[in-house]
């Protein structure tokens, strides 16, 4: 038995079965012929053969919705373009928005920090303008008085 075996496998490895087997045949190409009044029809017009009309057929039927999945296609993606240049839109005004707020802020605090300053006063030399502005007065009234009867003379 284990003979018949060994030489049944044997055989097998030796001629495969797909060595038997016939040739694949090409895949049938869809046909359309013309014809001419007076050939082998009754009629002028096309002749299609099975696999020509059964695409026809298909395509006239899924033509449609063919059309349908387009146009949802290009209605989702000119949204989501849309949608990108809205939030993109968003995004730069709020940036803006957020800097004018900030460098509002900023010179609201320069200004009080400012009107701070101006208001203490450290540096006030206003009695220092005063007192010097009375001694020159002074000090011009005694010379044009000392100037004055030097001049009748002459």
């Amino acid at each position: 038995m284990k003979q018949l075996i060994v030489l049944f496998l044997s055989f097998l490895l030796i001629f495969p079965a797909a060595t038997f087997a016939n040739p694949p045949q090409p895949p049938e190409e869809a046909k359309v012929t013309g014809i001419e009044k007076g050939e082998a029809a009754p009629y002028s017009g096309v002749l299609l053969n099975s696999l020509a009309a059964a695409r026809l057929f298909t395509e006239k039927n899924y033509s449609g919705v063919e059309c349908d999945l387009k146009v949802k296609y290009e209605l989702q993606k000119e949204t989501a373009r849309m949608q990108m240049l809205l939030d993109t839109t968003k995004a730069s005004l709020d940036a803006v928005n957020q800097k004018y707020t900030s460098i509002f802020q900023i010179k609201d605090e320069e200004i009080k920090r400012l009107s701070a300053l101006a208001s203490e006063r450290p540096n006030d030399y206003t009695a220092w303008w005063a007192g010097a502005g009375i001694i020159v007065g002074i000090a011009l009234t005694v010379a044009v008085a000392y100037a004055l009867p030097r001049l009748n003379e002459n």
